[in-house]
């Protein structure tokens, strides 16, 4: 596994436990993070940035 890829991974699973933490208590501060954690991870991943193959 590439390193992008690991932390790809491990921001997806970060903004997916902040995520529920911020819903589960009602605080934004935890949302935001989960969604910074999330776009992070997409960044990192890349694969939405490639131009799709035809």
């Amino acid at each position: 596994m590439k390193p992008n890829k690991r932390a790809s991974m491990v921001f997806l699973i970060l903004g997916m436990i902040f995520l529920t933490i911020g819903l589960s208590t009602d605080n934004t501060a935890f949302t935001w993070a989960a969604l910074a954690f999330v776009v992070i991870s997409l960044v990192l991943g890349g694969r939405w940035m490639r131009p799709r193959r035809k």
